[in-house]
């Protein structure tokens, strides 16, 4: 704040209390109601139909994979055929109606074209450590879809056919180092008021090396 320019305003409030929506009775924990969903993490919800949302997360060994909601968190479900790691530490829905997601893992990224249906491993990310979050950008004027992992920062075509057939790069972390909470990075399409043929990436943190 500098002289006497106002203070931003406060976000406008709902007076609507929080309430629990789950997940519920997972049964990876040892409380009476047959346990919970452990560290929740990423959440998503389908444009098109809010009522889809997918979560996920882990919680030190134990992790649930991916739970999903056709009814807006009243009642949920695993969808893990084909994930092979199970600790969710981001996701993205492709498409507007939520058939089309993908999972961060430490293992790399992994894709259902089904809805949870069923999972493929991703191979171009194996090696890349853990993808922890997933941002829409533009690279060129075309959009693309950037992850963040412990090898660096990731991107991929933005397309709705299978993106394990999409040319995945990296941009690597410098040499010495790694990338760490890259959950955080921030992507950018607009320069005062302009739109830009390539996203502008911030919020990358570089630890360790020189």
């Amino acid at each position: 704040r500098t002289g006497t320019s106002p203070l931003a305003p406060l976000p406008p409030a709902s007076h609507t209390p929080w309430t629990t929506v789950g997940p519920s009775n997972i049964g990876d924990s040892i409380t009476p109601d047959g346990g919970e969903a452990g560290t929740v993490q990423p959440v998503v919800a389908a444009a098109a139909n809010p009522d889809v949302i997918y979560t996920g997360g882990n919680n030190n060994a134990a992790s649930s994979g991916v739970l999903k909601s056709i009814d807006f968190g009243r009642h949920w479900v695993k969808v893990n055929r084909g994930l092979a790691d199970t600790r969710i530490h981001g996701l993205y829905i492709v498409d507007q109606h939520g058939e089309h997601v993908v999972a961060g893992t430490p293992s790399g990224v992994y894709e259902t074209l089904d809805s949870g249906g069923s999972w493929t491993h991703i191979a171009q990310t194996r090696g890349w450590g853990v993808a922890n979050s997933f941002r829409n950008g533009t690279i060129g004027g075309a959009p693309h879809l950037f992850v963040g992992t412990n090898a660096g920062l990731g991107n991929v075509p933005l397309v709705e056919t299978p993106l394990a057939r999409e040319a995945w790069r990296l941009i690597r972390s410098p040499e010495g180092s790694s990338a760490w909470r890259t959950n955080r990075v921030s992507i950018s399409d607009y320069r005062a008021g302009q739109l830009l043929s390539s996203s502008v990436v911030g919020g990358c943190l570089w630890v360790g090396g020189r």
